[in-house]
């Protein structure tokens, strides 16, 4: 499946096919058309699935003139909702985020943290579901996050979500 959005977040054209191709192979499946009236910079956004369960999801940003970007910097900061749920079991923690961009502009590259709650130092090693997204208006996504206890140095882990234009961070 494949979308292209404008700056807005607004679809600007999709396709989806079957595809149906062998182990470490590639198959051209999508001709992409680029239709009249899209924004100095838009998006692609490419997914795989199957069996209705998402494999792969890749976002690229796409300029119409080669290697001019200049416009992405004028996308509003936006305010994010984050909301997480946090689990300790068998030596680990599991933290489950789910954020939610009710702005009416992107938000790209937005990643999440997990750092100790006192110190605010990153924990790592961690396992995340996820890492670099891109929410459009009114998009909701879950992340879901994995640190042994061992590494939280006896302090309890918490989810710090930043992003290439996010403001603000509302969390609970």
């Amino acid at each position: 499946h494949v979308e292209i959005l404008n700056m807005d977040g607004r679809q600007q054209w999709t396709k989806s096919v079957p595809l149906d191709s062998k182990e470490d192979s590639t198959a051209s499946c999508i001709r992409m058309e680029y239709p009249a009236g899209l924004t100095p910079v838009h998006f692609l956004r490419l997914g795989l699935t199957h069996q209705g369960r998402v494999v792969s999801r890749n976002f690229y940003l796409r300029p119409l003139q080669v290697g001019n970007y200049r416009a992405i910097r004028e996308l509003p900061k936006v305010n994010l909702e984050a909301t997480t749920g946090i689990q300790q079991q068998d030596g680990h923690w599991i933290l489950a985020t789910n954020l939610h961009n009710r702005s009416s502009h992107p938000a790209l590259m937005v990643r999440l943290k997990v750092v100790r709650e006192k110190s605010g130092d990153r924990i790592l090693p961690a396992i995340y579901s996820d890492n670099y997204l891109a929410l459009m208006p009114g998009e909701e996504e879950g992340i879901r996050v994995e640190v042994a206890d061992a590494d939280t140095r006896e302090e309890k882990p918490r989810i710090v979500v930043e992003g290439f234009n996010v403001r603000n961070v509302t969390a609970s």
